[in-house]
């Protein structure tokens, strides 16, 4: 699966709030949105090739709330909005079939004097797609082979106030689909779009002007944190003649926050697979089960919400079917003081190999 670092790369530079102010802390503004989009598949592999004269069409409906406290501009000096975005894709060929996907979004917002902005976004969601890989019936269609299958984005663009309550947007969008290796074929569809957007905001749009103060950040001590991935079986792989029937792990690592919204760190793990080789394999293509690497990575610190990206090394011997690096990008969520849950994909150079749930404990 090329290109889902891209995906998962929403950045949200951090600065630390620093002043009070006498606004009320959780100003949030509704607004709802139209979008209408149209562009073209990315062939970014010779197995895709089927699709190369697809042009999706879209329509989109979306519902979120724009922080416009000075609370939420101090993370980044931007005014953040978040929400839902409910959308019809037409791929324009039967290959591809349609998508109804339904996503969650962060688009923080930079103030352009009174009437202008820059935004960008990331979404995270899941699909229904009409047209999978049939062996029979669409064997053509290498990109997806499940019906729900898990949906990434990543966009940006300007947008100008038309009037007090109407904003209107424009945007560059690169759209990701895949399954994590869950099931084959899964060479992935990208496609990118413009879009044209008309946001109704029922009370106001105006993005206030507020003056930012810089302040030294008040966590500077590292996080020691432990935890557990796991994942069920996967489906079989036919380029490496292979089915993971599940993988256990446990991981550590050290967190040190650089400042109020971004951290680095230095982990370790270990892993056991149980693979199965197909009949065609090659002898002990899945050997040996049991690996342990150790990776360097980021932190974003989105409150409750830490999206990580991380590059490894093995230092045990690999399975045979793929590179002595890998890479991983992941969510999780903070359920109290202590204790996390998320999710993580790995992959080695451009190919997806699991997508791992975790719980993960922060002395």
């Amino acid at each position: 699966m090329r290109n889902t670092a891209t995906f998962l790369l929403v950045i949200i530079p951090g600065f630390i709030m620093a002043q009070t102010v006498t606004q009320d802390s959780s100003i949030k503004r509704k607004a709802f949105g139209l979008s209408i989009q149209k562009g073209a598949v990315f062939i970014h592999k010779p197995s895709v090739a089927s699709a190369k004269d697809a042009y999706p069409r879209t329509v989109a409906l979306e519902f979120s709330t724009h922080s416009v406290d000075y609370a939420s501009f101090s993370i980044c000096r931007t005014y953040f909005r978040r929400g839902f975005s409910f959308l019809f894709t037409d791929y324009n060929t039967p290959i591809l079939g349609y998508g109804f996907i339904t996503s969650y979004f962060l688009e923080p917002a930079y103030r352009i004097g009174k009437r202008f902005q820059f935004q960008f976004r990331g979404d995270a969601g899941l699909g229904y797609f009409t047209a999978p890989y049939d062996e029979v019936k669409n064997n053509t269609n290498q990109s997806y082979s499940t019906r729900f299958t898990p949906y990434l984005h990543v966009g940006s663009g300007f947008g100008v106030r038309i009037s007090n309550k109407i904003t209107a947007e424009v945007n560059g969008n690169f759209n990701h689909i895949s399954n994590g290796h869950f099931k084959q074929p899964n060479a992935g569809l990208n496609w990118i779009m413009l879009s044209a957007s008309v946001l109704y905001y029922p009370e106001n749009n105006l993005l206030p002007k507020y003056k930012y103060v810089h302040t030294k950040r008040t966590n500077t001590k590292p996080s020691f944190d432990v935890g557990t991935m796991f994942v069920p079986r996967q489906g079989y792989h036919e380029r490496w003649h292979t089915r993971r029937n599940y993988m256990v792990g446990l991981f550590t690592q050290i967190s040190q926050p650089v400042s109020r919204i971004n951290a680095i760190t230095l982990g370790a793990e270990v892993s056991y697979n149980r693979f199965v080789d197909g009949p065609n394999a090659p002898k002990n293509n899945s050997r040996p089960a049991l690996t342990a690497g150790i990776h360097i990575g980021h932190e974003f610190l989105m409150g409750k919400i830490i999206f990580s990206q991380q590059i490894g090394k093995y230092f045990t011997k690999y399975p045979s079917f793929v590179s002595g690096i890998y890479h991983r990008w992941g969510l999780r969520y903070q359920l109290n003081k202590h204790w996390f849950a998320g999710f993580n994909m790995k992959a080695h150079k451009e190919a997806a190999d699991l997508i791992d749930l975790r719980l993960q404990y922060r002395f």
